[in-house]
C-alpha cells in the first residue's frame, strides 16, 4: 500500500473513532484529490484569512464546514497531507486545531452544561483560545527566518516554529489534542487512546535544529 493510501486510511479510522465515541459533532470524511488528502467540502481559503482576527478566521472555517471534524465544544480539526505524483513521498502537511473563540452558543445548551464536569475546563471563560498547528515541508523554505522541515506553531505568532524531528501522523496529532486538551471528555466517552497507528514517518530535521529545544514525535 502506498504511503498516501496509508495516511488516508488513518485519517478515516481516527474520524470514525471520534464519531463512535461522540466527540465528532460534525464531520467530513477524507478524500483524495490529485496528490492531496483533504476532506469533502474542502476549499482553500487560506489566502483570504491573512491578517484577520481569530474569531473571523474561525467563523469562516465553520461557516463553510471546512474541516475534518468539529468537536462538541466547537473545536475544529483539520488534517491535510500532500504527496508526490506517485503517492509514495510526503511533500507537506498542515494539521490544525482551532478552539472555539466564543462559548456563547453553548451557554444555551443545557445538555452540554449539565455535563460540565466533562467540559468544564474547555468551556471556562478564562481560557484563551490558541490555534495549534503541525506543519511540514520536505523542502527548505526560502526566507530571512529559518523554517524547520517539521514544526509546531502555537497561536498565530509569525515566527513561532518549534522544531519537530519528523512529520506528524493523523493519529499522533489527534491523540495529542485529545490527551492534552480533551482528556476528561475523551476518557469519559472512551476514546480509544490505544488505537494502533499504522504510520511513523522517517526522521527529517535540519542539523541546526538538533541544537535547539525541539519536539520528539
Amino acid at each position: 500500500m502506498k504511503r498516501r493510501e496509508q495516511v488516508f486510511e488513518e485519517v478515516r479510522r481516527v474520524t470514525q473513532e471520534l464519531i463512535r465515541c461522540g466527540l465528532a459533532e460534525e464531520y467530513n470524511f477524507p478524500v483524495i484529490k490529485n496528490n492531496d488528502i483533504v476532506w469533502g467540502n474542502y476549499t482553500d481559503i487560506s489566502r483570504y484569512l491573512k491578517n484577520l482576527e481569530y474569531a473571523a478566521i474561525y467563523s469562516e472555517i465553520e461557516k463553510q464546514h471546512n474541516f475534518n471534524m468539529k468537536l462538541p465544544d466547537g473545536g475544529i480539526l483539520q488534517l491535510m497531507y500532500r504527496f508526490d505524483g506517485h503517492g509514495k513521498s510526503l511533500r507537506s502537511h498542515r494539521l490544525a486545531f482551532y478552539p472555539s473563540p466564543s462559548y456563547e452558543i453553548y451557554q444555551n445548551d443545557a445538555e452540554l452544561y449539565d455535563a460540565d464536569y466533562i467540559y468544564g475546563d474547555i468551556l471556562n471563560k478564562s481560557v484563551l483560545p490558541v490555534i495549534i498547528r503541525a506543519d511540514y515541508s520536505s523542502e527548505e523554505v526560502d526566507g530571512e527566518v529559518h523554517h524547520p522541515f517539521s514544526h509546531i506553531t502555537l497561536g498565530e505568532y509569525k515566527n513561532c516554529r518549534i522544531p519537530a524531528d519528523r512529520p506528524v501522523s493523523p493519529m499522533q496529532f489527534v491523540r495529542f489534542i485529545m490527551e492534552h486538551f480533551y482528556y476528561v471528555p475523551s476518557s469519559q466517552l472512551e476514546f480509544d487512546f490505544g488505537m494502533e497507528g499504522t504510520l511513523r514517518f522517517e526522521e527529517h530535521i535540519a542539523e541546526c535544529d538538533l541544537c535547539r529545544s525541539r519536539m520528539m514525535i
